[in-house]
């Protein structure tokens, strides 16, 4: 054991960091568990210590953007860490990889390979009026809630869980017209990452714990989600609809499956399907209700925006997106929300056996990096000297050089190789809602 710490610390005795973390990730993990988040105390850290940090035994966080197309770049090809392990689904004994959690990188490339055309801008506008009947849904139930104080997250929350079933299924499971959460879809999601960020820093502690065959053996059952999936997957396979592959993500899906079936099974559809509901979901939610919260919070850019959207020209309610697609002011707010929005958790990648060096910093085989997102997008000397301010206005005051470099060190849909492919659908969806939204509707923060 002593030979183990000691051989740890060495490794990256250079990098500066708390001492505890050159010789356990217990410490990390303890001030998780208790409440905090990863990001949180890695950029109290880099304040600290330094642009590089070492926050465990294995583990070496960057602050810099100039670190990003070395670690997550397409040049070089860092795998996955193990920090993503707990993220992986288990059915039966049995993990179920997406494209999230997957380390293979060989195999997600083949993956993204089969499935990529069906993320593309104008497969999703293909779907673009099962959108506007997902925002109809919901503005029906705001204005049955008009003069009322609403909480626009929840109910946001509740169009992003029906929009994607709708898209993945042509099917929802009516959130917003019960008003509520059904068949605990949301907890569901929010549990899952809960256990990521919970277990993140120390996966063969959780593999113990969690995907050993005696707790297996007590998994609860399908949540409704699955149950959704599962029929729908059934129905698809019985049916001679030869339309089918384009009707939806899952009939995209199961055309990948049918022309690729050794590289993506029938649990891969399934995984696949969910993970993207559970990710994208959320995502468009959160960051369409920060992007109206923030503009809320200071009238003036709210006032800009509703101005630029009631002038526009806009033709239909829902907006079409060919309508907002190119507002400027729209998707300035859009890209400072996601400025603000990060993971809680990390982005790693591990160093391949023959050791890299990264801005300068001489790293061996197996070290787990990553950069610092709250960092690098809140740099002074990408984003001036206001950083830490809501600003839509720097996005339009940018040169092409400056906005690429503001988007580079946003990591708003990560980056390179691992690039989120859902991000078309996801400012498809922000736009259009937000733009229906502020248009439809007189709102005011509280």
């Amino acid at each position: 054991l002593l030979l183990t710490l000691l051989r740890r610390y060495l490794a990256l005795r250079t990098i500066p960091g708390p001492f505890l973390a050159s010789l356990t990730d217990l410490w990390l993990a303890l001030r998780i568990w208790r409440g905090e988040y990863f990001v949180d105390i890695v950029s109290e850290l880099h304040k600290a210590y330094g642009p590089v940090v070492r926050t465990g035994p294995n583990r070496v966080s960057f602050a810099s953007a100039e670190a990003i197309p070395e670690i997550y770049g397409t040049s070089k090809v860092y795998s996955k860490a193990a920090s993503y392990q707990p993220m992986t689904l288990l059915a039966k004994g049995q993990e179920i990889p997406t494209i999230v959690t997957l380390r293979d990188e060989k195999r997600v490339t083949e993956i993204k390979r089969h499935v990529s055309n069906g993320f593309a801008q104008s497969t999703w506008l293909k779907q673009e009026h099962q959108i506007d009947g997902t925002i109809d849904i919901l503005l029906d139930q705001l204005r049955k809630r008009a003069g009322t104080v609403i909480s626009l997250n929840k109910w946001l929350s509740f169009w992003g869980f029906d929009t994607l079933t709708m898209l993945a299924f042509s099917d929802m499971q009516g959130h917003m017209e019960a008003g509520a959460e059904v068949d605990k879809t949301s907890a569901g999601a929010k549990a899952r990452f809960d256990h990521w960020r919970a277990w993140a820093l120390l996966p063969s502690l959780e593999a113990l714990l969690y995907k050993n065959r005696f707790v297996q053996s007590f998994q609860k059952p399908s949540s409704g989600l699955a149950k959704l999936a599962m029929k729908r997957i059934e129905e698809r396979k019985a049916s001679t609809d030869e339309d089918a592959p384009d009707q939806d993500l899952l009939g995209r899906y199961l055309a990948a499956s049918k022309k690729a079936p050794d590289m993506i099974g029938s649990r891969d559809v399934m995984a696949l399907t969910i993970s993207t509901i559970h990710a994208g979901s959320e995502t468009v939610a959160h960051t369409s209700s920060f992007a109206l919260a923030y503009a809320l919070d200071k009238m003036e850019i709210f006032q800009k925006l509703e101005q630029e959207i009631l002038t526009a020209g806009i033709r239909s309610s829902p907006a079409a997106y060919a309508d907002v697609e190119k507002l400027p002011y729209l998707d300035a707010i859009i890209r400072e929300a996601l400025r603000f929005s990060a993971s809680p958790n990390t982005m790693e990648r591990t160093i391949p056996p023959a050791g890299a060096e990264i801005c300068g910093v001489a790293l061996p085989g197996g070290t787990d990096v990553s950069v610092a997102k709250p960092c690098t997008s809140r740099d002074e000397s990408i984003f001036g000297p206001h950083a830490d301010q809501f600003d839509p206005e720097r996005w339009l005051h940018a040169d092409e050089q400056q906005r690429r470099e503001m988007e580079h060190a946003t990591l708003a849909f990560s980056f390179g190789r691992r690039v989120c492919i859902g991000q078309h659908l996801a400012r498809i969806e922000m736009k259009k809602l937000i733009a229906t939204v502020v248009r439809e509707f007189k709102v005011s923060g509280l």
